[in-house]
């Protein structure tokens, strides 16, 4: 596998960056270099954005709270937080989001996490997009991975 360049951010691309959280036993198949915060911390920023939307009744906030609810019954039914995962930021349109997806519960996109947790805002918040393997780049295959023959 490679990794690509590194990606910006900027106002355009920022809402499509998107943090989940991981249960366990799926938390052990997350790359330890994809990992924001991990235990019980997590708890106190769930808290935190809970509070915060609280009062709020626009549809984003009323779309946020009912995630929220999903995730907190979820945090109820821990015995232990230690294997608690928040993962840094993946982009949707990179192919390991829907990995990441499928393993998690979508917690926050960037913007509004940095609305909550502006301490953050200088850290590397960014997964590392990895794309494949090198030979990908030079060979286009068909579904069964067999190579397209050249003209």
């Amino acid at each position: 596998m490679y990794v690509n360049r590194a990606v910006e951010l900027n106002s355009d691309n920022m809402h499509r960056f998107q943090c989940f959280i991981v249960f366990d036993p799926a938390s052990s198949r997350i790359n330890e270099t994809d990992v924001l915060v991990r235990g019980s911390k997590i708890l106190e920023m769930y808290e935190k954005v809970a509070s915060g939307i609280e009062d709020n009744q626009s549809i984003k906030a009323l779309t946020l709270r009912n995630r929220l609810s999903k995730i907190g019954q979820m945090l109820d039914l821990l015995v232990t937080h230690d294997n608690l995962i928040v993962t840094k930021f993946f982009d949707r349109i990179w192919r390991r989001y829907s990995y990441v997806s499928n393993i998690s519960e979508l917690f926050l996109d960037y913007p509004t996490f940095i609305k909550f947790f502006p301490e953050y805002e200088k850290e590397n918040l960014l997964a590392q997009r990895i794309d494949g393997s090198e030979d990908d780049e030079d060979c286009e295959t068909v579904a069964d991975g067999a190579p397209i023959a050249e003209e």
